[in-house]
């Protein structure tokens, strides 16, 4: 069973990616993650990490699609989504590689000054791509940066990310990432 905060975070995942509002995840819905993310850092169409980001959303497609769709028309409910995370979806081990690499993709193409790490700025620019607000960004961003030296790490960023996912404790790096706890 879910706790409160893997609950509220898993509903607020699945508002990110129900990016029509529709009450549904569908493939367009990743898609359009991926575009906005990539349009807010102005990755023109033919660029690396332009097709990086389209593959990565398109296997994050697929593998929630194979993990949530429970009734096969290619379309993710709520109630799909959270059932397929409190039946296991998040110990499949090829559903977290898939996050994974989509995190990493997502890092690359935020990190736009090339540094190797995340700043403010960037995490700001990454979560308005996404459709989430700055607040919850400047929120997460203060917790992701476990070490505080004023930016993300890779190392960071993939320890938050899966923590939106796992996290039950508040404090835990990840926990905040949608702005549902408080570190």
């Amino acid at each position: 069973m879910l706790s409160e905060l893997q609950l509220k975070n898993i509903q607020s995942m699945f508002d990110v990616l129900d990016q029509d509002g529709n009450g549904l995840i569908e493939r367009e819905d990743l898609t359009s993650v991926g575009e906005g993310i990539t349009e807010v850092f102005a990755h023109e169409e033919s660029s690396p990490h332009h097709a990086a980001v389209t593959k990565a959303y398109e296997a994050w497609w697929e593998q929630i699609r194979a993990g949530a769709d429970a009734d096969g028309d290619g379309r993710i409910t709520r109630e799909e989504f959270v059932a397929a995370v409190e039946k296991g979806l998040l110990s499949d081990p090829n559903y977290l590689d898939v996050i994974a690499a989509a995190a990493d993709t997502v890092f690359d193409a935020a990190d736009v000054n090339g540094d190797g790490v995340l700043n403010q700025t960037e995490v700001v620019a990454l979560y308005s791509g996404a459709g989430v607000g700055a607040a919850a960004a400047i929120g997460a961003f203060k917790q992701i940066d476990t070490n505080g030296d004023g930016s993300i790490s890779r190392e960071e960023w993939q320890q938050s990310v899966r923590g939106a996912f796992t996290s039950t404790d508040p404090g835990s790096t990840g926990a905040n990432m949608l702005g549902n706890a408080s570190s």
